[in-house]
């Protein structure tokens, strides 16, 4: 569930609340602006702007106080509103016994005066206009897409991050930390700099996200796409001969792997933490690169003239849905992806109808995807990848931090897929009821491959390599 909504968003049913967004969107630059442009002597302006919005909120039925709590990151401007008439030049005056600037006085006065009915103009259009409303009345109002888009991804993850700094927040309190003592202020800062890393590795991953879906960096035109290369139907869907990759920093992740992967296939990669197998996958679609060896897709080389075709070919859902859900509803996100690949009107309308029914979610296409629950997303997420209509579906642990019931959900939609999969996960169990066949790298190279269950009863195996099946599972 949303975080920032429940901050800057307050639910209702007034008449505020149902006017068209792009009609509150045009009120409130207009209101700006004229706050701005009136004079800052003209006293009487700006007590009537305020009771303006007093009457918007009576009607909204928003209290005062809701505002009066979210103003706080004013507060450096009126301090320094408050110090102008004592700092400023010019003539001056005596108020009670004490010399102040005339201009100094009237430019803090103009600061707090414009600042605080600016500041109250825009949470009172955030108050009564759901996130998702306001970017289809920036739609409405035929904004550039590129800048929706921008705003939207700004939306979206600013409620991620909000949502990670309260987790962080209970995290220290349940440790006994008090954020409100003086001396827990090194704590806190420590707290906001873990807080913007995350937001840095946050920013990377959804990166990657859309660069697998197509993203060029470019808004999708109006053009139908690049013609699409031939797969050579007797080629294998996937041949990987001695892979090896190197981090920029110089962490030798993968020495090389080597895997073949028949058209139909449903194969789990198994291994510990740290034994390459996400850099492994994001190589089947050339997310990464710049290593040695060779990947081919039905035939065709993982490189750089062929990326848009191999993008399109090998779908990868990622291990976290929100990096690949970033767009207001469920429709907008999986229509990215083939809209990279130039489809449009009634084709992308079908293919994303398609997508969502396959996963079950057809009728939560117009929900955002912060008010679905975590199995919800990740079938949304995987209906992102299904409407690129992939040959070879690539799922970075598919069952993680899912309920039993969602688990169960999403096996049985993969289950009815008619794909060629790579499953990567530590789920033993997960890995035997979806793939007959796994692979088990570890150190960079793979280990094992052979019939799931059959590595799955090597105990010592398993052992070797850090894995082992819960506690009380049997295989027979």
């Amino acid at each position: 569930m949303s975080a920032g909504h429940g901050f800057l968003h307050r639910p209702g049913d007034s008449p505020v609340h149902r006017l068209a967004p792009q009609t509150k969107i045009v009120a409130t630059v207009v209101g700006v602006l004229c706050v701005v442009a009136t004079p800052r002597e003209a006293f009487w302006a700006f007590g009537a702007y305020l009771l303006a919005l007093t009457a918007v909120w009576a009607v909204a039925r928003v209290p005062v106080r809701w505002f009066a709590a979210r103003s706080v990151i004013e507060l450096p401007f009126v301090l320094l509103a408050v110090l102008l008439p004592f700092t400023g030049g010019g003539d001056r005056v005596d108020v009670l016994g004490v010399s102040v600037s005339e201009e100094g006085a009237l430019a803090g006065w103009n600061i707090l005066a414009k600042g605080t009915l600016g500041l109250l103009t825009s949470l009172t259009l955030a108050a009564t206009t759901a996130p998702q409303d306001l970017l289809l009345g920036l739609q409405r109002l035929r904004m550039p897409s590129v800048l929706v888009t921008i705003a939207t991804l700004m939306l979206r993850y600013a409620e991620v991050i909000v949502g990670e700094a309260r987790r962080m927040r209970v995290a220290r309190i349940s440790r006994g930390d008090d954020p409100r003592l003086f001396w827990q202020l090194g704590a806190t800062a420590r707290g906001i700099g873990s807080l913007f890393i995350r937001s840095y590795e946050r920013g990377e991953r959804v990166h990657l996200a859309m660069v697998s879906r197509g993203w060029t960096g470019r808004m999708p035109d109006g053009a139908g796409g690049d013609a699409a290369v031939e797969p050579r139907r007797s080629a294998p869907a996937l041949v990987v001969e001695r892979l090896a990759y190197a981090y920029p920093d110089g962490h030798q992740a993968l020495y090389g792997v080597n895997l073949r992967v028949e058209r139909g296939e449903r194969v789990a990669v198994l291994g510990p933490n740290g034994a390459g197998k996400t850099t492994f996958a994001l190589h089947l679609n050339g997310v990464l690169g710049g290593g040695s060896g060779r990947v081919e897709v039905a035939g065709l080389p993982v490189e750089k003239a062929n990326l848009k075709e191999i993008r399109r070919r090998v779908g990868v859902v990622f291990q976290d849905p929100d990096d690949q859900l970033f767009l207001p509803t469920a429709r907008q996100d999986v229509a990215f992806g083939p809209a990279n690949f130039g489809l449009r009107g009634a084709e992308l309308d079908e293919r994303v109808d398609r997508a969502l029914a396959a996963v079950g979610m057809a009728e939560f296409a117009d929900r955002s995807p912060l008010h679905l629950s975590g199995g919800q997303r990740r079938r949304v997420a995987l209906a992102t990848v299904l409407a690129c209509d992939p040959e070879i579906l690539v799922l970075d642990e598919p069952s993680a931090n899912l309920e039993p019931v969602a688990r169960r959900e999403l096996a049985e939609v993969l289950l009815g897929l008619d794909r060629t999969m790579l499953m990567v996960t530590h789920d033993l169990p997960y890995a035997l009821q979806l793939c007959p066949r796994s692979v088990l790298i570890d150190g960079g190279v793979v280990v094992a491959d052979g019939p799931t269950r059959e590595l799955l009863a090597d105990t010592g195996l398993l052992a070797r390599h850090r894995l082992e099946l819960p506690f009380g599972f049997r295989l027979d």
